[in-house]
């Protein structure tokens, strides 16, 4: 039978022009599990026949969902946030050096804009297969005490096609780690911190069929965003000013946090993540006693977007010259 495992496994991915278009990947994931699906749905016939069950089904849709983890290296992230949050700034160089940094943000809802789609092909040994318009839904992003950074993305699509794979390498990077964050609250730096993590949601449409004479679905975007954030805590002086000040005064409070990696782009100049939201709102921050050890707080904040200002932007400093989509 042969040995079939996932650690065989290969996943690539590439930008698609058209929604039902599929084209050949350009980046391999390192990738720790996919739950890639075509889903067909089926209706019954509830004529009444004379049968002993149901006499008939018929595929009434077709359409791919489920979602992949990563872990989070240097030069594996560009692509996959780009395609998330839909807008991408100019690559700008930073000095005269070889590093470049590229700016990402929520798309704007105009007639023109449409948040980008993927081509995501999976190799498993017996068969590889292509997912075709996937549109990156949800991200969970976190990383914990002695941890790499890990990702968790969320996918709607289009099809499921057979397809192949390219001759394309894993990145050779050091993956970040929760050890090169830091965290800053408005302005100040944070370092009580035991775990992190960042949802985003496109609340990407769903079951978009109409009549056009095709099971498959229209091109579905994204609707209202919500970004929020999550923060496991030592109870301190400081965390608990934090709590005082913003949570129980509803005041708004920035946050930045920041993963700057060992691997350099040239001296002096290392691959950096930087998540800014700069006005968050505080939903929860409660410091609870669960035993003798040490007393801890979990804080959970909710971006905005106040005064046009994004609500999130994800600043990726790494050694691609040009933008990514």
């Amino acid at each position: 039978m042969g040995v079939i495992a996932g650690n065989n496994a290969t996943m690539q991915v590439g930008v698609q022009a058209n929604w039902s278009t599929a084209v050949a990947p350009t980046l391999q994931l390192e990738f720790t599990s996919e739950s890639l699906q075509y889903l067909p749905n089926y209706m019954e016939s509830d004529a009444l026949t004379g049968a002993r069950t149901t006499d008939r089904m018929d595929i009434s849709g077709i359409k791919v969902e489920g979602g992949f983890d990563i872990i989070v290296n240097p030069d594996n992230i560009g692509l996959l946030l780009a395609s998330l949050l839909g807008a991408e700034a100019d690559a700008a160089q930073v000095a005269a050096t070889s590093a470049y940094d590229h700016v990402f943000t929520p798309m704007s809802a105009n007639v023109s804009s449409s948040l980008p789609k993927l081509t995501m092909v999976v190799d498993r040994i017996v068969g590889t297969l292509g997912y075709i318009g996937c549109k990156l839904d949800t991200m969970n992003l976190n990383a914990q005490t002695q941890d790499y950074l890990r990702a968790s993305f969320g996918v709607r699509g289009y099809d499921e096609a057979t397809d192949t794979t390219e001759t394309l390498s894993a990145s050779t990077k050091r993956p970040f780690q929760f050890v090169d964050g830091s965290l800053e609250i408005d302005s100040s730096g944070f370092a009580d911190v035991t775990s992190f993590s960042m949802d985003y949601s496109n609340n990407l449409e769903n079951d978009l069929y109409t009549l056009n004479g095709s099971t498959k679905m229209q091109e579905i975007e994204p609707q209202k965003r919500e970004i929020t954030f999550s923060l496991d805590t030592l109870f301190s002086s400081a965390s608990n000013t934090i709590r005082t000040d913003a949570f129980k005064a509803g005041a708004q409070v920035s946050l930045e946090l920041t993963f700057q990696s060992t691997e350099t782009i040239e001296a002096g100049y290392f691959y950096t993540r930087t998540i800014s939201a700069p006005n968050c709102y505080i939903t929860e921050a409660h410091p609870n006693v669960g035993g003798p050890d040490r007393i801890t707080m979990n804080m959970a904040l909710r971006a905005v977007e106040e005064g046009g200002v994004s609500p999130v932007t994800i600043t990726l400093r790494d050694a691609k010259t040009d933008e990514y989509l």
